[in-house]
């Protein structure tokens, strides 16, 4: 397995990010102080240059010898012409240039030199050519030096803001550090410890840190809620595995012993039917709690789907087919011509069914109605009717328990119907309940949001 490459901390990345930023603002400020310097330098130089040669010329003082003199120890040239010969200067001659300003390199040193030519005076006659040479080496050397300080100023910064970059990151990111450390000091029993955690997790010193602080503390609350659920989940469904295995036993039970008897003795026709009857009403009551079963254990798992239908089509429907079912029944709906809301289809027509199978299974019930009430301010109510024997009012709380029969129950039953009522009412936001009905029995109150 490839072990992954770590990534770059937040630290050193600003401080690569802040060194970078000076490196590429010294390179234009420097680049364009570099040229400078040398532009400076220069006109200083000619300046100079301008300087000696006005103070040389023969036309503007007599004393042109004693500056000579004065140049030649400060290193200056002169050379004055006339008529292309040399009538003074120091003793080293400047070859003979055109008019203007050139750097020459005489006797291997360099020099910045101006020709000028001016009115000759003060016992010359004619045009006269000024050369003036100023050593060029000094200016160099000061370019040079100006450069290198330049340079290390430039690199002094860009390491003085790096250093500053990773001070600074460092001072930001510990407010981040401390809720990573504090975050792996939380105990793994996350759930078992909120309050503990939630004073870990309370870290100041940057909004960003009391942002992912305030975050993880969601996140990690909608891990106990789910874990919670999760529990309560198992819990639920051992508790159901085995109320349901004890449920499953008697007809099970009840359908080995007449196959033993089957098997084992010869039983006339008479008897023969019997058992075979015997066997017939346990495996429907099998299968009657199986399927109940499985429709609880959908409901359990949540996550049904909720549209957009008609509440009164889908109780037509589910009233038609319990009519199907019990043609010996006057089935009626009650209502208006339609009410649309947001459920579930099959879990309205679960509602339905259940509750006229229980009416009439246990109720004895011969007339059954089924009514469709919306109200203005949101929830829908469904009604149940019948004619039975009604549900005594001790009772009418403990049946919508699971494999919860009456007290005297008419017909065997799985003891689920009214469950798997209850179940649905809560998985539409709603409650179911049982009252007395106009008809003379028993009423079936569920309401939806």
């Amino acid at each position: 397995m490839t072990r992954r490459r770590r990534s770059p901390s937040l630290r050193l990345r600003v401080t690569l990010a802040a060194a970078a930023v000076t490196t590429a603002i010294v390179v234009v400020i420097g680049g364009a102080l570099w040229s400078q310097l040398s532009s400076s330098a220069y006109r200083e130089l000619d300046g100079q240059v301008n300087t000696v040669s006005a103070a040389v010329q023969p036309s503007i003082s007599a004393s042109n010898s004693q500056t000579i003199t004065q140049s030649t120890s400060q290193g200056v040239l002169t050379t004055v012409r006339l008529a292309g010969v040399k009538v003074l200067g120091t003793t080293t001659t400047i070859p003979q240039q055109a008019d203007g300003v050139t750097d020459l390199t005489i006797d291997d040193t360099r020099y910045r030199v101006k020709t000028s030519s001016v009115l000759s005076g003060q016992g010359l006659s004619g045009l006269a050519t000024v050369s003036v040479a100023v050593p060029l080496q000094p200016t160099l050397d000061r370019i040079s030096g100006q450069r290198r300080t330049l340079l290390l100023a430039s690199g002094g910064s860009v390491v003085a803001s790096a250093i500053l970059g990773w001070l600074l990151a460092g001072l930001a990111i510990r407010p981040l550090r401390r809720l990573a450390d504090r975050t792996h000091a939380l105990p793994s029993d996350a759930g078992a410890a909120a309050p503990e955690r939630a004073a870990l997790l309370d870290v100041h010193g940057a909004r960003e840190a009391e942002e992912l602080a305030a975050a993880i503390n969601e996140l990690l609350g909608r891990i106990d809620t789910e874990r919670a659920r999760t529990h309560d989940a198992l819990v639920t469904a051992r508790d159901f595995a085995s109320v349901s295995a004890h449920e499953l036993r008697t007809p099970l039970t009840a359908m080995r012993t007449d196959l033993e008897v089957l098997a084992t003795m010869n039983p006339g026709p008479r008897d023969r039917a019997e058992i075979v009857a015997d066997l017939q009403r346990a495996q429907l009551r099998v299968g009657e709690t199986l399927a109940a079963l499985e429709a609880l254990a959908q409901g359990n798992l949540g996550g049904q789907p909720m549209e957009r239908v008609d509440l009164v089509d889908l109780c037509d429907h589910a009233a038609s087919e319990a009519h199907r079912r019990h043609p010996e029944v006057t089935i009626e709906l009650d209502g208006p011509t339609a009410v649309p809301a947001s459920a579930n289809p099959a879990g309205i027509r679960l509602i339905v069914s259940n509750a006229i199978t229980n009416a009439i299974r246990h109720g004895r019930a011969t007339r059954v109605m089924v009514g469709v009430h919306p109200t203005s301010d949101g929830p829908v109510w469904l009604t149940v009717d019948d004619n039975g024997r009604g549900v005594p009012q001790e009772e009418r709380s403990s049946v919508f328990g699971r494999f919860v029969r009456g007290a005297a129950p008419i017909s065997a039953g799985s003891g689920l119907g009214l469950s798997l009522v209850a179940q649905q009412a809560e998985l539409h936001g709603g409650t179911a309940e049982l009252t007395d009905s106009p008809l003379g029995g028993a009423r079936l109150v569920v309401r939806l949001g």
